[in-house]
């Protein structure tokens, strides 16, 4: 296995891949080391790209994915018969988003069908944002009591919500990313990110926490900043790249066992998987200064 660079990016099919690959090189995730979680596959457009069937097929395999990945999580952080029913809800909507980022991969997405596609979708994650909000405000009463942390219910829903405005405005034609909008939402979920894996590293890792802290603050002020004034682009890009070199390391220690931490693999993964997704975007927005 070769370590994912930030510039290796492989043309496929017309769709860009960026990730870690087998040498058979196929569509499907490649196992890590001893049959370890699937390393970060990230189905993209070519660069230039402004088909809304393209971007289409791509934003659909990732949000279902996403989806899928919360539902999983969910599932495993609520243990015990007294959670019994909120689990199971969970595991179905695990089997319903796995279902569908199959038919994603296989749908031949073209100007006649995209919208219809796209909307399915929004339809999918619709009752599993309600369901998300329900467990939320359970947890904060005292109702329940999983293992999810409230921070993550709501960074869940705020992904989920952004799945569905992003595919509806590509079902109206319109694949464009407005670097704003790119900048105000994944600069919160970046910050996101970084506090939770310092929560979840074991207390022992200090440095990787200060690390960990010390990336929320930065995209914690990315995020408010933009609502005061246009940020350089530059500025962030470097930021994004920086912290996509930790959350490699982060990644590939969590699988290896060489970082102390009760992070799932897969959810490690998932974490690379969506700066991945946000450096992208914020290229697509085309501002560099």
């Amino acid at each position: 296995m070769s370590t994912l660079s930030r510039r290796e990016v492989m043309k496929f099919g017309g769709i860009a891949l960026i990730g870690v690959w087998g040498q058979n090189f196929s569509a499907e995730p490649v196992r890590g080391p001893q049959g370890g979680p699937s390393k970060p596959i990230l189905f993209l457009p070519p660069a230039d790209s402004t088909d809304p069937a393209i971007h289409s097929k791509t934003e659909n395999m990732f949000w279902a994915q996403v989806m899928m990945e919360h539902a999983n999580f969910f599932a495993t952080l609520m243990p015990g018969a007294g959670l019994t029913t909120e689990r199971a809800q969970a595991e179905n909507f695990q089997r319903s988003f796995q279902d569908h980022f199959g038919r994603s991969k296989s749908a031949a997405l073209d100007r006649n069908n995209y919208a219809a596609f796209n909307r399915s979708t929004i339809e999918l994650i619709k009752p599993f944002i309600e369901y998300k909000q329900r467990m939320l405000e359970a947890q904060n009463s005292g109702k329940i009591r999983t293992l999810v942390f409230s921070l993550f219910f709501d960074h869940t829903i705020r992904e989920a919500r952004r799945a569905t405005s992003r595919l509806e405005k590509v079902a109206g034609g319109d694949a464009s990313m407005g670097y704003g909008e790119v900048v105000d939402f994944w600069s919160a979920i970046m910050s996101d990110h970084s506090e939770l894996v310092a929560h979840l590293l074991d207390p022992q890792e200090q440095e990787l926490i200060s690390q960990a802290l010390d990336s929320s603050a930065v995209f914690q002020g990315f995020n408010l900043g933009n609502h005061a004034r246009p940020l350089p682009g530059g500025e962030i890009l470097l930021a994004t790249e920086e912290l996509l070199d930790f959350v490699t390391m982060v990644d590939e220690g969590v699988e290896a066992g060489k970082i102390k931490s009760i992070i799932y693999p897969v959810l490690a993964a998932h974490l690379h998987r969506e700066t991945l997704k946000f450096l992208d975007e914020l290229k697509r927005t085309g501002n560099k200064t």
